[in-house]
């Protein structure tokens, strides 16, 4: 199973299977996202995106189908958009989490992410926030 970046085809099968996986949630398949995924026996397993606006990448969403978790696809995916942040000239990467969700908190915690709280909660005040300085030291 490879990762890999979805091509105008497969952003429009995501755009079902994300309807389906977030519903309600409204279509983050605008401009300036780039979207990845993952295929066993040609099903979409794993997929995610990234905002890139004002040198800043925006994790939007990201979603494992349950029979593949636990076998590190998320920090793949993590790992993906952040290389791809910094091809961008992004300076920072910012994301959030539900606090029930303790498996993508800890796999971004791994990835050098921290917790903040900001300013504007743009998903709401009961999610946890992350951001990771993509600038060396």
């Amino acid at each position: 199973m490879i990762l890999k970046k979805a091509t105008p085809a497969d952003v429009k099968e995501l755009k079902v299977l994300d309807d389906y996986c977030f519903p309600g949630c409204g279509n983050e398949f605008k401009s300036k996202r780039i979207w990845w995924l993952i295929r066993d026996n040609n099903y979409i397993v794993a997929y995610c995106g990234a905002i890139f606006t004002d040198n800043i990448c925006i994790f939007n969403r990201a979603w494992v189908h349950n029979n593949y978790r636990g076998r590190g696809i998320q920090k793949k995916m993590i790992a993906a958009r952040l290389k791809e942040a910094r091809s961008q000239g992004c300076y920072k990467a910012i994301t959030y989490t539900l606090p029930s969700n303790l498996h993508s908190a800890n796999n971004l915690m791994d990835k050098g992410f921290r917790l903040y709280y900001p300013q504007y909660c743009w998903v709401g005040s009961e999610q946890l926030y992350f951001f990771k300085d993509l600038l060396p030291l």
